[in-house]
């Protein structure tokens, strides 16, 4: 996983879950946490402009069947947020999509 800083930081990867946004069907490329938990670094029309420039998502862990529910709503900023000391992690090729994503924590008030 690319750093702001140019390092990388392993985790390991998940897969793409695919999903309907804005009616375009997108995937978005997941990494491996703890217990099976997907966690993912995502931008969108709104990062920078509305919103943080980019923003975590994190999933449950895939069922039987390979599925997870892939939940905007969810979407929290990251630590570089609040301060500049915290190291901003860039979202991977194709996590950044052009339809804005206005669900979940997007700026500080």
């Amino acid at each position: 996983m690319p750093n702001a800083d140019g390092r990388e930081r392993g985790l390991g990867p998940g897969g793409e879950p695919a999903f309907v946004l804005a009616g375009q069907r997108l995937a978005l490329q997941v990494r491996v946490r703890g217990h099976g938990w997907l966690w993912a670094v995502f931008a969108d029309a709104t990062s920078g402009v509305t919103g943080c420039r980019s923003r975590f998502l994190h999933s449950g862990a895939p069922d039987a069947d390979g599925r997870t529910t892939v939940d905007f709503h969810r979407a929290v900023l990251p630590p570089c947020a609040c301060a500049d000391a915290f190291l901003r992690p860039c979202p991977p090729p194709g996590n950044t999509y052009d339809v804005a994503v206005e669900a979940g924590e997007r700026n500080l008030v």
